[in-house]
This record gives C-alpha cells, structure tokens and sequence, in this order.
C-alpha cells in the first residue's frame, strides 16, 4: 500500500489490523504511525490501551499477546513495535499465524524503515495488504511534494522557488520539511522568493557533473547556469565538467547524422547506449542543426584553451561557455542567428 493512502485513511479513521511500515524516508514513516496512533488512542500521553516493544529486546508471543489484551478506556489497543528490521527471523515467523486471523480490538503497527520486503514476514504482509512502503518522491515528483507541503503549511511559494529548494536539497524530506519551516519563519507570512531560499538554506545537495552536461544538451540556460553554481559550490573541477559536455555535443552530433541518414545502423548500437537513451539522444539532436554543433565545437576549443590558459576564474570561464552553448554571444562567437 502507498504510504500516503495509508497516512490519509487512518486520518479518516480507515484503520487497517496491522502495518507494517518500511522504506527509506523516515519522515512519512512517522507521519504515518503518527496519524494510526491518533485515530486508534488519541493523541495524548500513551494510556492503558498501548504498549511499545523494542523488536530487539521482545518477543513474537509477547506481541501477539499484547494485540490479544482487550483495550481499557479506549475501542482499540494500540501494540507499536520498534526496529522491526532488527526482530529475529525465529520471532517474524512466530508473528505469521497473527497475520492470518488478527485481532478487531488492536491495531498493531510495526515500524521496520530498513526492513527487508524480501523476507516472508513482508511478502505475506503485503498479500494481505498491511505492507506499507514509505519510498522518497523522484525527480519529476520532488517539487510537487514541496508546493503540497508548503500548501498544508500555509506557505505562499513564489515562482522557482520551490525548484531552487528541491536544487538546494534533493529529495531528503525532513530536510525540505525542515527549510520550509525555516523559510516560514524567515519570510514571516510574505511569499518565498528564490532570494529567500538561498538567504536561508545551505544547499546540501550533490549534483553530478553530468546534469549539466544533459541541461546543455535541452540548451536550457536557466537549468545550466543553476546547476553550474552548485556544481562551483561543490567545487567540481571545470576539465572533467568541460569533458562531460563536450562527449554530450560529440553525442548529439553522432545522434544527428543518424537521424539525417549519413551513419547507418541503430543508434543504440552507433551511440554504445541503451535504446531508450538512444532515442533520448536522437530527439536532442533535432534541436542541433549541423552549424550549431560546428559552432559547439569551436566553443569547447576555446572554453579548453581558456581554461588551461589561467588567465580568468574557472567558474568564469564554464558560465560563458554555456552561455554560448545555449546560444547566446561568448568564447569568440556571437549570438545563434
């Protein structure tokens, strides 16, 4: 089950007999145990109706037995199990029969980030419906979590900056949830500029060499120019990044006379990629004409002299370059016509 459903039907009360919580991103993992132990004993200080066990230091009897108590001042009881990854597979499998016939007056949640999906406990869990997969958002999902979540916070977020965040940070949740609140406090109810974010949030985020290399390739400047002054924060050295860039244009001019029928054969096999990336390649190239990339090929000669040269800043020097690219004046040659 998606955590998020998960998360969203135990607010609405929808409370499953078991869950068994497990994935890399921690903060929905608590949002989650967090909205099943408010829907099933409240929110206060843990009562009669709850029992909390180290999966470490107890037992799979113990925890049945646990869920077998009938609840006190309260319809369900509540039976949260710790570092379920670190439970003895001899107490997993002691929790199996549990799993088939559980009891309607607990809820038993087991709380495992790191747990093992391949392990019989968690295949027989998610049979039943009780694994739930706590899995941090992609690339194309990363800054519509962040505008839902500045949303629910009541946080105005202001054009580009919710992308300079996810930029800033990637795809660390409590990181972001973390920056949003500071941005709040920052900002104090005013809208979230871009200034804003790079005012108060340290960017964190390593950013390979190669993103820029794939943004030069879209010709996108704004993409290039952000991912350049990261990649200048991290203090990526400007040879390996202009090697990066120049095997995309070399790329590209490869995957262009494929597609204007002047090298013959599958381009996958022409490139030495996989297909998909072949075909990535081959539709990039269509915005390169033969002058552009004679064009890209004489601003990478002179980005590489200038930068052996030492006679401007590296940074410098790389921006230029990429303005160029992207078609703008620069490295000796003017604006694209």
């Amino acid at each position: 089950m998606d955590i998020h459903s998960a998360t969203e039907g135990a607010a609405k009360g929808k409370l499953l007999p078991i869950y068994l919580l497990a994935g890399d991103e921690r903060l929905l993992i608590t949002r989650c145990a967090d909205a099943v132990r408010l829907a099933t004993v409240g929110g206060g200080p843990r009562g009669l109706s709850e029992d909390l066990f180290d999966a470490k230091q107890t037992t799979g009897a113990t925890i049945i037995n646990a869920c077998r108590t009938l609840p006190m001042m309260a319809k369900r009881r509540l039976v949260v199990v710790r570092g379920a990854e670190e439970m003895r597979k001899a107490e997993m499998e002691a929790l199996l029969p549990y799993f088939e016939k559980p009891e309607p007056s607990a809820v038993l949640l087991l709380v495992g980030p790191g747990f093992d999906t391949r392990l019989k406990l968690a295949l027989v869990a998610k049979e039943k419906g009780y694994l739930v997969l706590a899995k941090a958002p992609s690339e194309d999902e990363l800054v519509p979590w962040i505008e839902r979540e500045a949303k629910a916070r009541g946080v105005v977020l202001e054009a580009g900056a919710s992308e300079s965040l996810a930029m800033a940070i990637g795809p660390d949740l409590s990181m972001l949830s973390d920056a949003l609140e500071r941005l709040q406090l920052y900002t104090a109810g005013a809208p979230v500029t871009t200034r804003a974010v790079d005012d108060v949030v340290t960017p964190v985020r390593e950013l390979p060499a190669w993103g820029l290399a794939d943004a030069v390739g879209q010709r996108n400047l704004g993409a290039c120019l952000s991912i350049l002054a990261q990649l200048t924060a991290q203090r990526q050295h400007a040879l390996p990044t202009l090697g990066l860039i120049a095997r995309q244009i070399h790329m590209l001019a490869k995957a262009r006379a494929h597609v204007d029928g002047k090298i013959p054969g599958a381009l996958a096999s022409v490139l030495r990629m996989p297909p998909f990336a072949a075909d990535k390649m081959a539709a990039l190239s269509k915005r390169w004409s033969s002058a552009h990339l004679q064009r890209a090929i004489r601003i990478l000669a002179a980005t590489d002299s200038a930068l052996k040269g030492a006679k401007r800043g590296d940074a410098r020097v790389l921006e230029e370059c990429v303005i160029a690219l992207c078609g703008g004046a620069g490295m000796g040659e003017g604006p694209l016509r």
